[in-house]
């Protein structure tokens, strides 16, 4: 807000100091085209500026002594004028006020774009000679029949232009600079600052000019920190800057701050001199209230807190601990009965994918690890290896000895095909008397090997239930994962043919079905 409202009074300062420049400027362009036509009606100006476009320039008349001494006594006369300067139409002088009038250049086509409103010819500045701030205004000198005989330069001193800078009743508070090209105070409000640089800094200057009416804080010729914003006149290169002290502007405010954090830094000691009370008798019991709520929340229920008030606060901490018993009481039973409901989940699922008489795995596991194997075998590349086993003339034995024989037999073979293959691997029973074996990244001839190996371990097999050694016989078909066995069914039926033809043959043989070679191991 302070600095939305001195961004407004900045800018209707150098608003008014912009005004007013000029105002000032067309009011000497004014006074100066009265001042050439009043002694443009001397005969003896007339007459040197006549004699003057005839002669060759810089040889100096009696006429041109006598235009001085004229210039001299109308100088007497003008307060706000310094140089009174006569110069013919090339822009050569011809008399001055002065011994050495300020360097003046006028325009290449001066006499043909002269204009009788006059013109500024030397832009303000800061003159080293006068000790001030001048400006040139030329207006062209005509004859009688309003032909241009030469020009009249007058410099003003600007010095007269200081007290219209501000308005002493209306204006905001703050300075006002007049800058030349070079940011040199060639005039201000305050004498003080005149012909210093606005800044030490390198880039203010630059920067008031390329943001015109913008806010900025820098260092002012003083070398002390002000706010301040430029405006750029439209007609002269000057630069228009109003700035105000940015310690006297913020002091205020500073004082309402300071008193502000006083009054709150009183509050803030009252208000911790009772919570600090407060926190003994409530904040600090029910604090620990929370801090073992959150603990129960996180599951911890070890919690038991020490009750030494008998005020409410003191029965909420019993309740609390009561609550904790009987959680505690909750969580063991519910651990309790989530083992027992784990160790039949387990039992249930070793159930359903079990086989109950030979502990090996199902129809319906089987036909999931097949899928599994079938598809790592489309990604990885890698085969793996299915035997088909069965137990030759298992029929004719469960017949004749009876069916407790025949699932002892079933359950000591399928015993011995797991004693027979890897942990990697996987049997299952098929049905009936038929096992599945997936020997997992193996090739038909690793296979091979395995079925023989199986063959011979269950030659002889003891019977508890009749006390007898029984020779029992497998016939097992060995096949090969290939690219072409894109279904479970297409896979089972290849093993399925490896079987038929191992018993074909005369049972009590591995028989091997792959694309490079069908292979009958005979015992």
């Amino acid at each position: 807000m302070i600095t939305e409202n001195l961004t407004h009074e900045l800018r209707a300062l150098a608003n008014y100091a912009s005004r007013e420049l000029d105002l000032w400027i067309k009011e000497q362009i004014l006074s100066v085209r009265d001042l050439a036509a009043s002694i443009s009606t001397s005969k003896i100006l007339i007459e040197s500026l006549s004699l003057e476009n005839q002669l060759p320039s810089g040889k100096p008349t009696n006429q041109t002594k006598s235009t001085e001494l004229y210039l001299k006594s109308v100088h007497k006369r003008l307060d706000t004028v310094v140089e009174l300067t006569i110069v013919d139409v090339q822009g050569e002088v011809i008399a001055s006020n002065v011994d050495e009038p300020f360097p003046v250049l006028l325009a290449q086509n001066w006499p043909e774009n002269a204009s009788i409103q006059g013109d500024v010819v030397v832009s303000p500045q800061w003159s080293e000679r006068y000790g001030t701030a001048i400006v040139s205004i030329a207006v062209p000198i005509l004859s009688i029949d309003d032909y241009i005989l030469g020009a009249l330069i007058v410099t003003f001193d600007m010095q007269n232009l200081r007290p219209h800078l501000k308005d002493k009743i209306k204006s905001p508070p703050g300075d006002v600079l007049l800058l030349d090209k070079e940011g040199h105070v060639m005039l201000a409000s305050d004498t003080t600052l005149l012909n210093k640089p606005l800044s030490s800094e390198l880039d203010v200057l630059s920067r008031l000019r390329n943001n015109p009416g913008e806010y900025d804080v820098f260092l002012g010729p003083q070398q002390k920190k002000v706010a301040g914003l430029a405006y750029l006149s439209e007609k002269m290169p000057i630069t228009v800057i109003a700035n105000r002290d940015y310690q006297l502007i913020y002091s205020a405010w500073e004082q309402q701050r300071n008193m502000f954090i006083g009054l709150v830094s009183i509050i803030i000691l009252i208000v911790t001199a009772i919570a600090f009370r407060l926190s003994h008798a409530i904040v600090k019991p029910l604090q620990r209230l929370i801090d073992a709520t959150e603990k129960i929340v996180r599951g911890d229920l070890n919690v038991n807190l020490v009750n030494g008030q008998r005020d409410e606060i003191g029965q909420l901490t019993h309740r609390f601990n009561q609550m904790a018993d009987k959680l505690r009481q909750n969580q063991a039973e519910i651990q309790a009965a989530a083992i027992a409901m784990q160790q039949k989940n387990q039992l249930l699922e070793t159930l359903s994918v079990t086989d109950n008489l030979t502990g090996l795995y199902n129809r319906n596991k089987l036909n999931a690890i097949i899928s599994d194997q079938l598809a790592r075998f489309e990604r990885n590349k890698r085969p793996f290896a299915v035997l088909m086993i069965d137990v030759d003339y298992f029929k004719t034995l469960n017949d004749s000895l009876g069916h407790v024989v025949g699932d002892e037999i079933l359950a000591a073979v399928a015993k011995r095909i797991s004693q027979s293959i890897r942990n990697v691997d996987f049997a299952a029973r098929f049905g009936g008397d038929e096992f599945i074996i997936i020997l997992a990244e193996t090739t038909v001839d690793e296979a091979e090997k395995t079925a023989e190996r199986i063959r011979s371990q269950v030659a002889n097999i003891h019977c508890d239930s009749i006390n007898q050694d029984l020779h029992v016989t497998l016939s097992i078909g060995v096949i090969q994962s290939e690219p072409d066995d894109i279904s479970l069914t297409i896979l089972l039926s290849r093993v399925d043919s490896a079987l038929y033809e191992a018993k074909r043959a005369g049972r009590d043989q591995v028989f091997c079905l792959s694309s490079n070679k069908p292979d009958i191991v005979a015992p």
